[in-house]
């Protein structure tokens, strides 16, 4: 069970009153930003793994017909 929240939802539980507007949006565009990276870097890593899972099964395939 992925029962995973963004930032912005997390950020909704910390007390930021004390905080300027401005410094409040700045806070939630630095998290969305940083959440959309790290799930760029995620898919990126998950492409990468996927190939190389084709890269093997195909090399696999192609050398236990010559055996």
């Amino acid at each position: 069970m992925n029962n995973t929240k963004s930032i912005v939802e997390l950020l909704d539980n910390v007390n930021i009153d004390y905080l300027t507007d401005a410094e409040k949006y700045e806070m939630i565009a630095r998290a969305e930003r940083s959440e959309y990276i790290v799930a760029s870097i995620a898919s990126a890593v998950a492409s990468v793994k996927k190939a190389v899972f084709k890269m093997k099964s195909a090399f696999v395939s192609s050398s236990a017909q010559h055996a």
